[in-house]
């Protein structure tokens, strides 16, 4: 699916077209139910990371606010949220959630029937493309298996997110697995309220990849997690004391970003608002995965 003005966003929805006509997604990650143990975390995460050409990036904000609005004036129905670097190089890195491959279709439809009625929009897109040095996406799947208390996960309330990026060797997914077990049981057993979220990486790196989020309200939360974390551990328990860490040559990347509510688009706004009185199928759908303005 190639969709008009190719653009940063087209391109993402084109990838999950191919991924939809392939039927390479793992079945675990084509459905997702909404339930008191995962809440409604999404199961198919797209992630699209846009570093930007250093000096660019008031230009790039303002240019993807114009964007916003005009995603919102023409009532196309495909959803994100932006995810501003606070941690590392000046980057965007763009949250897009969904239920299925159905879900992926109707948005690719939606995409390219929006565009072709507003090209201006699609002109704004490459405008914004040409402010961006390089860029990857990466589609990965949610492992309830490895989340911990993922019911008190509330992205509504999300100011910022903390995003661990682990990778190494193929073999050691097994081992990786149990220690985030023995780390999710250490958690439970001391009562530590650090919520996480955990997705798979399915396409976009050639290592074996495993993501983790924690939706924060504030920068406070982290050294709350820390000194609860700290109360957690146990002598030799860590996960840097056990030998396959070293085997596997794990690598951790961890950066925090600050939620853009400007630079997303966020289905429940409207609503919110009291705008919209009523939501398509699709909207209600999204609204599930983005995040919602702050008062």
């Amino acid at each position: 699916m190639r969709l008009p003005g190719f653009t940063m966003l087209g391109e993402r929805m084109a990838l999950l077209g191919c991924m939809v006509l392939a039927g390479c997604m793992p079945m675990a990650a084509q459905s997702v139910t909404a339930t008191p143990e995962t809440g409604v975390t999404p199961n198919t995460l797209l992630l699209y990371r846009a570093d930007l050409i250093p000096g660019k990036e008031t230009a790039y904000e303002q240019l993807e606010e114009e964007i916003v609005q005009g995603y919102a004036s023409a009532k196309i129905p495909i959803y994100w949220t932006a995810l501003q670097s606070v941690t590392s190089t000046s980057h965007v890195l763009y949250f897009d959630g969904f239920d299925n491959f159905a879900d992926i279709e109707r948005s690719g439809a939606d995409l390219a029937q929006g565009l072709d009625a507003h090209p201006e929009i699609g002109t704004l897109q490459q405008k914004l493309a040409d402010l961006v040095a390089t860029t990857r996406t990466v589609l990965a799947f949610r492992r309830d298996d490895l989340g911990y208390r993922l019911n008190k996960i509330d992205l509504a309330k999300a100011n910022f997110v903390r995003v661990s990026i682990f990778q190494f060797r193929a073999g050691f997914e097994e081992e990786f697995a149990e220690a985030v077990r023995t780390r999710a049981r250490m958690y439970e057993t001391n009562d530590v309220d650090t919520p996480w979220m955990i997705y798979q990486v399915h396409s976009g790196f050639a290592l074996p990849t495993y993501i983790e989020f924690q939706p924060m309200n504030s920068l406070s939360e982290i050294d709350d997690a820390l000194d609860r974390n700290a109360k957690a551990r146990r002598p030799g328990g860590s996960l840097a004391a056990q030998k396959w860490i070293r085997e596997a040559d794990l690598s951790i990347d961890i950066q925090i970003y600050r939620v853009s509510q400007s630079m997303s688009h966020l289905s429940a706004l409207n609503a919110a608002r009291g705008g919209a009185k009523h939501d398509s199928a699709s909207t209600a759908r999204a609204r599930k995965y983005t995040l919602l303005a702050q008062p």
